[in-house]
């Protein structure tokens, strides 16, 4: 279950990192942004291969003992460097040096030259040394790029505005806090080596979850850029849903307004952001033809006074009755009425700066305070965006 759990986790991080990594590809400022994802996807694969089913798997497939954990402490190497590309003074440098520690974990494991014993991996007395330096390179190699990028992020995090960059940039310095103490981990690794030549194959329970919780920070940190698209996604969905009591009100007695007939039933990608949103605006369409069909049966508020959310739903509702009243829902409408005063309220914090938020956000006001007035109105499957 541990190795299903840990494979799991891994190829999460590498969709996410593919994802965003093609997602800002081409954005100038995107730069920082590129490096977290790529860190993010190496280290994604990094707990695929050093899981141990993995592990074993691929042992007997190659006939190399240690291959995996040679593979994986590469690949965390990588994605280490990728992370300490944020705080290099030259990035050519910075790659050579990758490079080169690459090269020599290489030589140092196969000086090492591991076997297996009693189904751990052993090397002979005289090779220990090999061993610890191995051990010694994996675990200062990431240290040193970690602190320094610690370093860097506190700085910046001092200097930035207070908002969602100053939030982010906390986020990235903890999950890059907690790598340090993630990589010193691998400090008994050389103690085991020169003691009793054994070398750990893949990651142990308390390392799985240091890696996730590192790599879940450092992309929180690291996807500010992501934050209010997601939040407006958020404020979307809630909007829409807001705005189902009024909107299924005047369908009822304005079928005519539905630009497309409803749906039962969810569909694949209705829950996307550009799904989401095209259904509210739509939404918001449909509510203002059912609001000009009924408007010449609205009573107009005198001059002078505002215009509430409480004072239209009321209106709409007595509107409303007298259409029923009347029991001409499918007669013509008269023309509109010259004296209609459009709301005046305040968008939510989290809409944006397009008008038709603004439209959303005053519907969804009026909608709620309608909703009060009627009592609660079921919602039904066809009420979800698609």
């Amino acid at each position: 279950m541990t190795d299903l759990l840990q494979c799991l986790v891994g190829l999460a991080l590498c969709a996410f990192g593919l994802y965003r990594w093609r997602a800002v590809r081409g954005e100038q400022a995107a730069a920082a942004q590129r490096y977290v994802h790529r860190s993010v996807f190496c280290l994604g694969i990094a707990l695929i291969v050093l899981a141990p089913a993995t592990a074993r798997a691929v042992e007997h497939t190659v006939a190399m003992p240690g291959l995996p954990m040679l593979m994986g402490d590469q690949l965390r190497m990588l994605a280490a460097s990728c992370l300490g590309l944020l705080a290099a003074r030259s990035a050519r440098r910075h790659v050579i040096t990758t490079a080169l520690t690459l090269v020599t974990m290489v030589v140092l494991f196969s000086a090492a030259d591991l076997h297996h014993a009693s189904g751990e991996l052993f090397v002979d007395v005289r090779r220990r040394p090999f061993l610890a330096a191995y051990n010694t390179v994996i675990t200062l190699f990431p240290a040193w790029h970690l602190v320094a990028l610690v370093r860097v992020t506190l700085r910046r995090a001092r200097r930035a505005e207070a908002g969602v960059q100053r939030v982010g940039l906390r986020l990235f310095c903890a999950g890059v806090a907690l790598g340090v103490v993630w990589t010193a981990w691998g400090l008994d690794d050389i103690r085991l080596a020169l003691s009793s030549g054994r070398q750990t194959d893949g990651e142990d329970a308390v390392s799985t979850v240091l890696g996730l919780v590192c790599a879940t920070l450092v992309i929180a940190g690291g996807s500010t850029s992501a934050w209010t698209p997601l939040r407006h996604w958020w404020w979307a969905r809630r909007t829409y849903r807001a705005l189902t009591p009024l909107w299924s009100a005047l369908h009822g007695e304005f079928p005519q307004i539905a630009l497309q007939p409803p749906r039962h039933g969810l569909r694949i990608g209705q829950a996307t952001p550009r799904a989401v949103r095209f259904a509210l605006y739509r939404r918001v369409i449909e509510i203002h033809d059912g609001l000009l069909l009924l408007r010449p049966r609205m009573e107009t508020p005198p001059l002078g006074e505002p215009v509430t959310a409480a004072a239209r739903a009321a209106a709409i509702v007595a509107a409303l009755g007298r259409t029923r009243a009347l029991n001409a829902p499918g007669s013509p409408a008269p023309a509109p009425e010259s004296a209609y005063r459009p709301l005046s309220a305040e968008a939510d914090d989290d809409a944006g700066e397009v008008g038709t938020d603004v439209e959303a956000s005053q519907l969804a006001a009026i909608s709620r305070c309608f909703a009060d007035l009627t009592g609660p109105v079921q919602r039904r499957r066809e009420d979800v965006p698609v």
